[in-house]
């Protein structure tokens, strides 16, 4: 069923990576852009491409959401209804698009150009609801921001209009977004050019002094870029807050080839901040890469973007392809012996690939599974080689370490978190988006003097402060400082800077039942706790939600979730409970309130009917409650 055209296309992108199978994921977007699906035909013809069993290709195409299994409409709208895009509409903008449509999430409208779902969180918290729409016989889509009733009108209409020629790439957003990075002049460096007109061009770059710390960094001994990136305290900026430099210290001693992968799954809720560097301001990340990549004597650099940046990934091709016309990558870069090759990868929709060994797992052309450690990939990473991951910010912070030093990065911040990060502000603030601050500032100051308060002038009541996995702090807390130490000794953790803020007058029930369906919903299904309990949580949050809970639910709860917080293979069990544990402890009461309220009685729930059946004939001969 695959043309000559995709074969030919399929066999060059086996070319490029170390090991062909690392092609799969590219390949199945080839072969999904014939048919607009991936009917098993098509799979086992992959297959055969790659040598593999077809049972390897279905179980990996079965994996990613963003591969279908199934026909769907000429366009797929994916509304975004995580909490973030909650908290502003998004279940209302839902429900509008399915009365327009009339279809619910998962059907097709009766002509076939339409098919409706939700979706998780899709990197663009502050600019809810809005939604991803994509057009199923190609690889392109499209996100609508800040919709409105009307404007998701306008939205069906303008595609209704297009012709098949005219959505074949993604549409840059204008304005480029509700950003307040200029309240701290003196720490604006990462997004400093992220509104000048062009300023993802090579010309743009270079016109600001663009690549000079490349240079700079290529005149210097590897070991001293690892020393001065160590010695300004640079702290991984996707979760773990683990030293940068003391992270490439780990590599072993004369073992190649290494290799570099970037994270660009930003897959968060809550968390944005990557995507406006790579869409706007993207040989600044690759200007970071050359820098990491001579430090780590690394000739191979791979960046994993989420599939659902597709913006962001032409952005970075065209960068790239910009970068290597001007000698910056590819052999003997800036007229050195040092060879760069950069490849973008994409991902397919699948949260647990930004686990660092998911995403190795996945970069490898297999089911994003996460791996066992030790070892930790700086020993055994890709291919079993030695392999640094690393953030979009944090590769991005480096380039400004190299250009101007350790001690001008140290004089931001704090004493264990030294520097400057941007932080990502959504929820029911009035102006969310992305600030560029330094470590220590504290939350008051960001909500109120920055983001200019709370929507309706109510009191906060829950503030998540990085990223929807960490567990909630309480109004108390505003004053804490964001910093690493700071957030911790709070009883939170500062994660990926996703501050996300919840104002009183808002149901903690249903942002908690919304947090448990996403961790659910991205479980990757390895390990038992996880994806079996996160199933249970959000089922027992729904009940209680519509009104048949009792309050032994929530001691319940809170044991189950301590099973799968200590007991599940990888950091994603953890992540699934904290904000359910954390809100049973600061807002039991409230929980509490509403089972009785709804369920005053507190009546159970029926027992399920289950019949028996007699294992050798197959019928049912009695039913359980009736023995």
């Amino acid at each position: 069923m695959l043309s000559d055209a995709a074969r030919t296309e399929i066999r060059a992108l086996m070319t490029r990576y170390p090991r062909p199978r690392s092609a799969v994921l590219p390949a199945l977007y080839v072969a999904q852009r014939e048919l607009g699906w991936l009917p098993n035909e098509v799979l086992a013809e992959v297959a055969a491409l790659f040598d593999m069993e077809p049972t390897e290709v279905y179980a990996i195409a079965g994996f990613y959401n963003m591969l279908y299994k199934e026909p769907h409409g000429r366009f797929h709208i994916e509304v975004c209804t995580n909490v973030p895009c909650q908290l502003r509409g998004a279940e209302a903008l839902a429900d509008h698009l399915k009365e327009r449509l009339g279809v619910d999430f998962g059907e097709t409208t009766a002509d076939g150009n339409f098919t409706l779902d939700h979706m998780e969180c899709l990197g663009s918290c502050a600019t809810a609801p809005m939604c991803f729409v994509r057009r199923t016989a190609s690889n392109w889509g499209r996100y609508y921001e800040n919709l409105t009733p009307e404007r998701a009108d306008a939205m069906l209409a303008e595609l209704l209009a297009m012709d098949e020629t005219a959505f074949v790439a993604p549409m840059e957003r204008s304005p480029a977004g509700p950003y307040h990075h200029d309240h701290h002049p003196e720490t604006n460096f990462l997004l400093a050019r992220i509104d000048k007109p062009g300023s993802h061009t090579l010309a743009s770059y270079l016109a600001d002094g663009g690549y000079a710390a490349a240079r700079k960094a290529l005149g210097m001994d590897p070991a001293a870029v690892v020393e001065e990136v160590k010695r300004a305290g640079v702290r991984g900026r996707g979760g773990a807050g683990f030293p940068a430099g003391v992270k490439w210290g780990f590599l072993p001693k004369g073992v190649f080839p290494r290799y570099l992968v970037v994270n660009a799954d930003e897959s968060e809720p809550g968390t944005f901040k990557d995507r406006l560097i790579i869409e706007y301001d993207p040989h600044q990340l690759l200007e970071g890469i050359i820098c990491t990549a001579w430090a780590i004597q690394a000739h191979h650099v791979f960046i994993y973007i989420r599939g659902e940046y597709m913006f962001g990934r032409l952005r970075l091709e065209q960068a790239i392809a910009e970068a290597r016309a001007a000698g910056f990558l590819g052999k003997g870069i800036f007229g050195s012996d040092f060879d760069l090759e950069v490849i973008v990868h994409p991902g397919a929709g699948a949260y647990i690939c930004g686990e660092e060994t998911a995403l190795l797992t996945s970069l490898e052309g297999n089911r994003g599974h996460p791996r066992l450690k030790p070892p930790f990939p700086a020993v055994a990473g890709l291919y079993g080689m030695p392999t640094i991951v690393n953030n979009v910010e944090t590769i991005s912070h480096v380039r400004h370490v190299v250009e101007h030093g350790a001690d001008w990065y140290r004089q931001w911040g704090t004493e264990r978190s030294p520097g400057f990060q941007l932080v990502c502000l959504s929820g029911e603030v009035n102006k969310p988006g992305v600030y560029e601050i330094p470590y220590g500032l504290s939350l008051r100051e960001l909500i109120y003097d920055y983001a200019g308060g709370i929507v309706g002038d109510r009191p906060v009541k829950s503030i998540v402060p990085g990223g929807l996995s960490m567990p909630h702090l309480t109004a108390d807390k505003l004053d804490t400082g964001l910093d690493f130490e700071s957030i911790q000794a709070a009883g939170s953790l500062l994660g990926s800077g996703g501050v996300i803020v919840i104002a009183e007058g808002t149901s903690m029930v249903s942002v908690v039942r919304r947090t448990l369906g996403f961790y659910r919903e991205e479980s990757c299904g390895k390990c038992t706790p996880c994806r079996e309990g996160t199933g249970w949580l959000e089922k027992t949050l729904i009940r209680i939600e519509e009104g048949h809970g009792v309050r032994s639910d929530l001691d319940r709860m809170a044991r189950i979730s301590k099973y799968i917080e200590q007991q599940s293979f990888c950091p994603f069990g953890p992540a699934a409970v904290w904000g359910l544990q954390s809100a049973l402890r600061h807002f039991r009461s409230e929980f509490e309130a509403h089972i009785l309220a709804t369920n005053p009685e507190e009546e159970k729930p029926p027992v399920p009917v289950r019949p028996i059946y007699r294992p050798y004939v197959g019928v049912p001969v009695a039913n359980v409650l009736d023995d």
